[in-house]
């Protein structure tokens, strides 16, 4: 198995990829090309790095997560995900393990925007509307229910953070809305739209939990004790602050 000093050298080379896509690209290859033990060594190591705040794994780890969900790597997280669970590592196979998905019904989604058209657009109306660059209309799309519009919207040169904040802060949401949003390279990078991910309930947990060692000790602290979310979450943002906390008994 690969050693750390290994891993943190290999962070520190994948840091200094500037272009997302590169970088994205250059983890699959990698988590491709090791056999699970050395793979999940690797994503294990990178979690830890990011849940301590390290500048480097923290850049690799938002990657990485992106490039779980990429065919040629999706694949393969259910494997890795029981050696997680075989190794006891329980807080990475919690987000190497996709979630099966939720059965939303018709009460829990959210209506239509009224448009003021005096009557509900189509969603061919709604994903044209999604590309204005009208302030008032953008401020009522941002409440559309359906994931097609909202991945149009959030492509619109017009839409600003605290846009993409109230999509991912609206209750309830689609889970595929705020997939939508966590997998858009432009507004994830961003610190208020992953926090309000994280502490959305509807947010699939795979990607909460891939989002969580990026918060902030403040944020970490309020999610562990929302009883809104899902308890694995809650549990993983108990163990980042505790390793965090950890980290400073032993610098003092």
């Amino acid at each position: 198995m690969q050693g750390t000093k290994g891993f943190a050298d290999l962070f520190q080379r994948l840091a200094r990829v500037d272009e997302i896509e590169m970088r994205v690209g250059l983890i699959c290859e990698r988590l491709q090309s090791l056999p699970d033990e050395e793979a999940l060594a690797l994503v294990d190591e990178a979690h830890r790095g990011a849940s301590l705040g390290a500048g480097d794994a923290q850049a690799v780890f938002m990657a990485l997560g992106w490039a779980l969900f990429e065919p040629r790597l999706a694949v393969r997280r259910p494997a890795l995900g029981a050696s997680a669970r075989d190794a006891n590592l329980h807080h990475v196979a919690d987000f190497l393990t996709p979630p099966l998905p939720a059965d939303a019904t018709e009460e829990n989604k959210r209506r239509i925007p009224d448009f003021g058209r005096g009557r509900p657009l189509t969603l061919g109306e709604r994903k044209a509307l999604a590309r204005t660059h009208d302030r008032s209309l953008i401020q009522r799309v941002v409440r559309d229910p359906h994931p097609h519009v909202i991945r149009i919207l959030l492509d619109n040169p017009s839409l600003t953070e605290r846009d993409v904040v109230r999509v991912c802060a609206l209750r309830p949401n689609d889970p595929e809305v705020l997939r939508a949003v966590y997998q858009h390279r432009r507004w994830v990078v961003r610190y208020r739209p992953r926090n309000a991910i994280v502490r959305n309930p509807d947010t699939p947990l795979d990607i909460a939990l891939l989002l969580a060692p990026l918060l902030r000790p403040s944020e970490l602290k309020e999610a562990v004790a929302s009883s809104e979310l899902a308890p694995p979450l809650r549990l993983s943002c108990r163990w980042i602050l505790e390793l965090r906390d950890a980290r400073g008994s032993d610098v003092g």
